[in-house]
Formats: structure tokens, C-alpha cells, sequence
């Protein structure tokens, strides 16, 4: 049996909705600001905190949905695309982990644009929920921007073709684990709930929708940051 906890969409225009986006670029220009104004050590230590900031969200949040009775493995695993992207933010910024950053590029900008375009907040409609919700997903757009025009970090011209294989090579073991589970990772099961133009059909239809959008997404991101390829 598919276990779905008790999803909240947020409607567009709607003022947690406009909250959400003042929470995302509060916390860019901060992180942009602080990385700019900021010498070598002093830099090292921001991303620090803002990746130990973030280990807790994560510790914290799955304890407490643990302790409250609301942690089950067919719903809290860390198998869906943004709460991949806020490891690997993790291990970008707190760990200097040079192997995440592409992934988390594509996959966090990508990503995390349709949660606050479209939010859909797995755990439901409480304010402590919410606010989690927009601070992660902020850092998963937030942190690879601020590697690119902070630490310089570059992608090379492919590079949208390697996270889009990327993208596909985890689709393989998140949908056994669906199917072992009765899961919905990655919304590989059932298709998410929020009014999304690139969700269309029914299962497994919808899927291809999917993979459209993020080619679409990856190379699109890939020009937007062309001056930031590296020299061959």
C-alpha cells in the first residue's frame, strides 16, 4: 500500500507563497553579501555554519518527525531530488566537496525553482513545516550560486549532459525502492499534486514529462552560466 503523508500545495499569489520567495532571496543576497565582503578564512567559515546549519535542519527535522511518530521509511528517506540537493549542499559547504557541486547545480536550481513556483510541503500545512520547507529549499538555489560567483566554481560545456545522466542513473534503485517500499520517491508512483505544466497524463506518462523538463532545465542552465564554462 502507497503511504503519502499529508501533502500541502501552496497556491500561487497566496502570502506564505510571496513568503517563500522573500525567504529565497534574503537569504541570496545575504550569502552573496557576506561571500563578497568577506576574505578567504572568513568565507571558509560561513560556508561552514551555513552547511552545519543545514546538517542540523536535516538531524533535527527527521529526529523530530521520528520522536512525534511521523518518520516512515516509505515517505522520509532522502530520495527525492531536493532533499538530495540539500546533501549535497551539505558536502559542498560544509565538507568542500568539489564532486558536488554539478550535481547540485542542476539538480538544485532546477529543482528547487518548481518548490517555490509550485510548493508542495510533504508534512503538511503547519507554519514549523512551511518554514523548514522554504529555508532548505532556498539554500539548494542559494548555495550553488554563491560557489559560482563567489568561489568561482565553472562547468564545463557538457556538463548538462552528465547531470542529466546523472538525473536518470539514480531513477533506477529510488524506483526498485519504490516498489519494495509502496513509495513515492522522486514521484515515480504517483505524480505530485501541485499544478505543474510539465506533470501531464497519467502514470507512467507523466514521467516523461518529467524528463523533458529537466533536459530542458539543464541545458537552458547551462547557457545561462556560459561565462562560467571552462576553458578547454
Amino acid at each position: 500500500m502507497l503511504y503519502l503523508a499529508q501533502h500541502h500545495v501552496i497556491e500561487p499569489g497566496t502570502s506564505w507563497w510571496w513568503a517563500g520567495l522573500g525567504i529565497l532571496l534574503i537569504q541570496l543576497v545575504v550569502a552573496l553579501q557576506i561571500g563578497k565582503n568577506t576574505g578567504e578564512s572568513g568565507r571558509k567559515r560561513f560556508e561552514q555554519a551555513w552547511g552545519l546549519l543545514l546538517l542540523f535542519v536535516f538531524i533535527g527535522m527527521n529526529g523530530y518527525r521520528f520522536y512525534n511518530g511521523l518518520w516512515h521509511i516509505s515517505d522520509s528517506l532522502p530520495l527525492q531530488m531536493c532533499a538530495m540537493s540539500h546533501l549535497l549542499a551539505i558536502a559542498a559547504l560544509l565538507f568542500r566537496q568539489k564532486w558536488a557541486f554539478l550535481p547540485l547545480l542542476f539538480w538544485g536550481l532546477a529543482g528547487g525553482l518548481h518548490s517555490f513556483l509550485t510548493p508542495e510541503v510533504t508534512l503538511g500545512s503547519n507554519t514549523f513545516f512551511i518554514s523548514e520547507y522554504y529555508f532548505t529549499h532556498a539554500s539548494i538555489i542559494a548555495a550553488p550560486l554563491y560557489l559560482i560567483y563567489v568561489n568561482g566554481h565553472r562547468i564545463s560545456r557538457w556538463s548538462w549532459l552528465k547531470a542529466f545522466w546523472l538525473n536518470n542513473l539514480v531513477l533506477v534503485p529510488i524506483g526498485l525502492v519504490n516498489m519494495y517500499l509502496g513509495a513515492n520517491y522522486m514521484y515515480l508512483s504517483t505524480k505530485p499534486l501541485a499544478d505543474n505544466p510539465f506533470v501531464m497524463g497519467d502514470w507512467p506518462w507523466y514521467i516523461l514529462g518529467f524528463e523533458f523538463a529537466a533536459l530542458l532545465h539543464y541545458v537552458a542552465l547551462s547557457y545561462v552560466f556560459r561565462s562560467h564554462w571552462a576553458k578547454s
